[in-house]
């Protein structure tokens, strides 16, 4: 998917201050190992473009979060952890060919190396009694489950296992285990077949992350959305932000004959947390996860693009407002390319003055009127430009509503359409005193 750095830091899929919430952050708590954590991150940097792959990997969140319980009480994260540190030791594989019979030289290893030979001996024990379950598990629901990883598991399970191996490790979950045997399992494991255990690891990692989908769309209440063709509406209604759960909800809705909305309304409105909730929206179906809202249908897009939190490059010799024009060329090569986007921006060249952001907004956006193919949502507080861009039929306009009691601007965070003259900025700075308090702190000869 066309999903660069900076969309995913603007729509905060991920954060660059640890303190910051992120999307991520929201849903990676529900792994339960470090390799789920990556497998996790590596699906959230590539959401799905294809619409049958997305159609499978929603219809497997689906199904895992209805055996969120079963995986929980089935599989602990400090087995796992163990698990790893055994295949990360540097302790030698245990010679498989003296394995045949209680030797001397078994004895004389476990004299010798007695702490190794323990932590091996219980790392089998726990790998043979994880092994085990994860085959049941697997084998339960491979039948049932749309997802590939599990078929793999599967495969992988059954095909490194003969009947004397799977005997000799169902023997090992009970424990103590025989010298012998952990002699020939450790050898057969780490060194025989030790690609096709890591490889079950690494399956396993996968599953840890999909069900930390499934249980993040479950404890946030999260709605399955339908997911459309390519170039079909996107309809939502009652859209909030993942972050603000018990927040005021607006529906969207973008066709082919309506794929631009204008928005206007001053600071602090909710013009920006729209923007970022529709995005997260796009981008969580993208995963095959539920979104925030009470009901939605998402087409597949090519990429998601983002021109919300730009900034300076000094050390490139870039100014904020080349940055913006370098944003808005980055567009519409994706564009002219013929890519389907979802697309937002807020405040369009708010790195030049008035008149220019102006000029320069109205010239960008008649060039991005024609491209239907994409959806398009564009904030501005230049209610000018909208006026200007109002006799268009391609776009649609809405504002976040604003009003002044008592001298106290007050918002309803809730969209409507038209466009906002309501302006709150000088209001806002004299309600923080800063007018005030910089006249008192006038000097006379300051006068």
């Amino acid at each position: 998917m066309i999903m660069d750095m900076q969309t995913l830091y603007d729509l905060d899929i991920f954060s660059r201050d640890p303190d910051h919430h992120s999307v991520y952050g929201f849903v990676q708590d529900f792994t339960l190992t470090t390799g789920g954590k990556e497998a996790l991150q590596r699906r959230m940097l590539h959401p799905i473009t294809e619409y049958t792959q997305l159609v499978e990997a929603q219809q497997t969140v689906k199904f895992l979060k209805d055996h969120i319980d079963l995986w929980r009480n089935t599989f602990h994260a400090q087995e796992i952890k163990y698990l790893e540190e055994y295949f990360h030791s540097n302790i030698m594989p245990l010679d498989g060919d003296i394995a045949s019979s209680f030797s001397l030289r078994i004895w004389l290893y476990r004299l010798r190396y007695g702490p190794d030979y323990d932590f091996i001996s219980n790392s089998i024990y726990r790998l043979a009694r994880f092994i085990q379950q994860l085959y049941e598990f697997v084998h339960l629901y491979a039948r049932e489950s749309p997802a590939a990883v599990f078929t793999e598991l599967k495969r992988v399970i059954e095909a490194i296992f003969a009947e004397d191996t799977r005997r000799r490790l169902h023997a090992a979950t009970s424990f103590p285990i025989k010298p012998h045997e952990i002699f020939y399992l450790d050898h057969f494991i780490r060194a025989d077949h030790r690609s096709a255990f890591e490889s079950i690891l690494n399956a396993f990692y996968e599953l840890d992350a999909l069900f930390a989908f499934a249980q993040a769309t479950a404890t946030y209440h999260l709605v399955m959305p339908e997911i459309n063709q390519p170039g079909g509406p996107l309809d939502i209604k009652g859209l909030y932000h993942l972050f603000l759960p018990h927040a005021v909800r607006n529906d969207v809705y973008f066709d082919a004959t309506k794929a631009f909305i204008f928005l206007t309304g001053p600071n602090m409105a909710g013009k920006s947390t729209f923007l970022k909730a529709c995005g997260i929206a796009v981008y969580l179906a993208h995963l095959g996860m539920g979104v925030p809202a009470s009901s939605a249908t998402i087409p597949v897009f090519d990429g998601i693009f983002t021109d919300i939190y730009i900034t300076d490059q000094v050390e490139k010799g870039y100014s904020y407002f080349f940055n913006e024009v370098r944003r808005i060329q980055e567009l519409a090569s994706h564009l002219q390319a013929g890519k389907r986007l979802f697309i937002m921006i807020d405040e369009m060249f708010r790195g030049t003055n008035v008149q220019d952001a102006y000029d320069c907004s109205l010239a960008v956006i008649e060039k991005l009127l024609p491209y239907r193919n994409s959806y398009i949502v564009l904030a501005s507080h230049l209610t000018e430009l909208a006026h200007a861009l109002q006799p268009s039929t391609a776009i649609r306009f809405y504002y976040f509503e604003a009003a002044v009691q008592d001298q106290q601007p007050v918002f309803s965070y809730q969209m409507k359409p038209g466009i906002s003259e309501v302006r709150l900025g000088r209001l806002i700075l004299q309600r923080q005193g800063i007018l005030e308090l910089l006249e008192k702190g006038r000097t006379p000869q300051d006068s």
